[in-house]
């Protein structure tokens, strides 16, 4: 292969998801006890309605790391409950989002 070529693959593998991946990495400590690793509905953790958003919190209230699970998912810009806090985009959310189209914003007339 010629270096042309390499160089025209090489931005292939440069995606956030592996730049995270070794910027934020979760720790592989035996102490520590994630609630969530053997949960048998991931779901959970991406919630559609507020009921969902409050058993996601509900579960995550007790976890002992909560605080390290929250940091890692603002840290990698995640989607979904990450230490008891629904995220979108790496940013903190007070609601679950509404599907559709936002309503329209009137003007003050």
């Amino acid at each position: 292969m010629t270096a042309r070529k390499i160089l025209a693959h090489e931005d292939r593998f440069e995606t956030k998801g592996v730049t995270i991946a070794f910027t934020a990495p979760t720790p592989h400590d035996p102490k520590l006890v994630w609630a969530c690793a053997d949960h048998p509905d991931p779901d959970l953790f991406h919630p559609t309605d507020e009921a969902g958003l409050a058993a996601a919190q509900a579960f995550c209230a007790d976890c002992p790391v909560r605080e390290l699970c929250l940091e890692l998912g603002l840290r990698r810009d995640e989607y979904g409950v990450w230490g008891g806090v629904l995220l979108e985009n790496g940013k903190p959310q007070s609601a679950v989002p509404r599907r559709g189209r936002p309503p329209k914003v009137g003007s003050a007339a």
